[in-house]
């Protein structure tokens, strides 16, 4: 299988077709391209939610960084599994799927971080930052359930069973877990 991180991002469809077509084990797994997924999850989540202490007066540097990161990957690890169970996929196939996803959540975010950064230099705005963030949280949500859908319709999984266990396990325990590391970070 030839995969690149490019073509991951791009062909995401295509990719996880040849994916689930490719009898994948520990041995094949794509473990530099699952890494540099992996860093952009990571990191994105780190700079956006270190970006809000930059507009949002509440919001520290460090814990924003961390109550996001934590929220969501905690929210991924409840997922996953959840969709392996539903969609009757392998584990390696769902893994890929979503690490793509969060690659494309995290593109969002990290524009929103570069504009909550020029928003830092007191440029005059005529709108609620705090909306503004929470709106681009949903359209960061919008695109990567967008994004899952279409890989997991790709192989098979009708759309609805893929937004309904996004709606319910992802959305679910990201917010459980929100409100967990809210009381533990502030």
């Amino acid at each position: 299988m030839n995969i690149t991180l490019f073509k991951c991002l791009i062909y995401f469809r295509e990719q996880i077709k040849a994916f689930e077509a490719s009898p994948i084990t520990w041995q094949s797994v794509p473990y530099v391209i699952w890494a540099a997924l992996t860093a952009i999850a990571v990191i994105g989540s780190c700079i956006y939610g270190a970006s809000l202490s930059l507009v949002l007066p509440s919001w520290q540097l460090t814990s924003g960084a961390l109550w996001i990161l934590l929220s969501a990957g905690f929210g991924w690890f409840i997922f996953g599994p959840t969709l392996i169970f539903v969609t009757k996929k392998n584990f390696f196939t769902c893994a890929h799927a979503c690490m793509v996803t969060m690659a494309y959540g995290e593109g969002v975010l990290t524009l929103t971080a570069l504009v909550n950064l020029i928003l830092a230099f007191n440029l005059p705005v005529s709108f609620d930052v705090g909306v503004f963030n929470f709106s681009m949280v949903v359209v960061s949500n919008i695109v990567m359930v967008l994004v899952l859908i279409l890989q997991m319709q790709a192989i098979g999984v009708v759309w609805w069973k893929t937004l309904l266990v996004w709606m319910l396990t992802l959305n679910g325990s990201g917010a459980i877990f929100f409100w967990i590391f809210q009381q533990v970070l502030k």
